[in-house]
């Protein structure tokens, strides 16, 4: 007898698997790289540490990425309608997610701040998984984004005041 696969199932664990691991991962290099970076240097153990947590997260943007895009194929097969894919929560994760690349090759090339990217990291990777979770949410795109975009701001200022305590009791 043959396996018979839900390929929606199968998506959406990976979709959360993705986001798992992202998150995951963004927040293990936040506290790595804070830890490390305390003494002003970063030696051969701490760099490999924080590159496998840096490959972590491209493997959970990977996953979430082609498992958002599988899904997204999949609801448009089965036909759902705009107020399925201009929903505000759904178009504000499609933007989150699109900042997330965006930053993530900004970094990597070295073209932002690494202390921005990781803040705007971290709180995209928190808030995708936030929308994800919060299916109920009644609130507009602009509200959202506004929000992101305040907590974009405290999560690099909290990092930088706890950078500064770290430091100090080096």
């Amino acid at each position: 007898m043959f396996l018979m696969i839900d390929w929606g199932l199968l998506l959406r664990i990976l979709h959360i698997v993705g986001t798992a691991i992202g998150v995951g991962a963004a927040t293990m290099l936040e506290v790595f790289s804070i830890y490390f970076g305390r003494d002003g240097k970063v030696d051969l153990m701490e760099h490999e540490v924080l590159r496998i947590c840096v490959t972590m997260l491209r493997i959970g943007l990977v996953i979430l990425a082609f498992s958002g895009f599988g899904l997204l194929v999949m609801w448009r097969l089965r036909l759902l309608g705009p107020d399925t894919f201009f929903a505000p929560r759904f178009m504000a994760k499609i933007t989150i997610l699109l900042i997330l690349l965006s930053v993530a090759m900004l970094v990597n090339f070295r073209l932002i701040n690494f202390k921005l990217g990781s803040a705007i990291s971290t709180t995209s990777w928190y808030a995708a998984l936030i929308l994800g979770m919060w299916r109920k949410m009644e609130a507009s795109y602009f509200l959202i984004m506004f929000v992101y975009l305040v907590f974009i701001g405290i999560v690099y200022f909290s990092l930088e005041y706890i950078r500064k305590i770290v430091a100090r009791r080096q």
